[in-house]
């Protein structure tokens, strides 16, 4: 089944289309397949947190930068993580802890394992007799971007210790469907972003940010979406939603942003 998922077409949420391929969208650039750290000189750093964003698909702007239609141009990133999982076997990772890869890693048999999903409902049927019954069917399907509610972005906000300019880096990047067992959205799995990029480079999408199409990585790396801050490092590993509720988890969200502007302007006065 895993083998089929770049070569059935390109998903739009509900089916495989037959006139475009994953792979046929897929510009012929290098991909490394190797977990390579994406590391920081400390001397490069004056000041810097650890951030967590929430890019939630309800919201419009966002769908059309990330969830798919029928054409390249519009491939979803979802589909290009699946590409990249099992096309060209690069990393997932069950943890945002890139420290311990060994410990972390998912094989393809979880991978796979992870994005498959068993859906039943029940229909009515009628016999020969025409007297009406019921019938449970199942089905046994991948998870197509419809499924995905949100990303999620773990970032280093840093402050550049010789411009003194403000830097956001991509660490790491999730997928998050709503998990029935937990009953709660949860991340699918982690890919680390240094890993990724070139893929995510290598695919094209339509961006109201943009004049003209635009790569996932350019995207990403821009901001070019709406994102809602859900957690900054912290002693106790709580999110802000933990602790917040609300307006309140929203305005703590903004707060966190003015406060390394604040630290900033400290840092280098006019």
């Amino acid at each position: 089944m895993a083998r089929n998922f770049y070569s059935q077409g390109i998903m739009d949420n509900s089916s495989y289309s037959g006139e475009y391929t994953v792979s046929d969208c897929f510009k012929k650039t290098i991909v490394l397949v190797k977990f390579r750290a994406d590391t920081i000189k400390s001397n490069y750093v004056l000041k810097g947190e650890k951030i967590w964003s929430t890019i939630n698909l309800e919201n419009k702007q966002n769908q059309q930068s990330f969830n798919t239609g029928a054409k390249c141009s519009e491939v979803g990133l979802f589909e290009v993580m699946k590409y990249g999982l099992f096309a060209k076997h690069l990393n997932a990772f069950s943890s945002d802890d890139f420290n311990d890869v060994k410990q972390h890693r998912l094989s393809n048999e979880q991978i796979l394992k992870s994005i498959s999903v068993h859906d039943t409902s029940v229909v009515d049927v009628f016999d020969a007799n025409g007297d009406k019954t019921t019938e449970t069917l199942i089905d046994n399907r991948v998870l197509y971007g419809s499924d995905v509610k949100s990303f999620l972005l773990k970032e280093d906000w840093l402050i550049n210790s010789y411009s003194g300019k403000i830097e956001k880096r991509i660490i790491g990047i999730a997928p998050v469907v709503y998990d029935a067992k937990q009953q709660k959205t949860m991340p699918l799995f982690w890919l680390y972003y240094a890993e990724w990029k070139q893929l995510f480079s290598a695919f094209d999408v339509n961006s109201s940010y943009a004049d003209m199409p635009v790569s996932f990585n350019e995207v990403l790396l821009n901001h070019y979406f709406i994102s809602v801050i859900s957690k900054e490092s912290n002693i106790f590993d709580r999110s802000l939603k933990s602790v917040n509720h609300g307006k309140d988890f929203h305005s703590e969200g903004k707060s966190i942003n003015e406060k390394l502007n604040t630290d900033r302007e400290d840092l280098f006065p006019k």
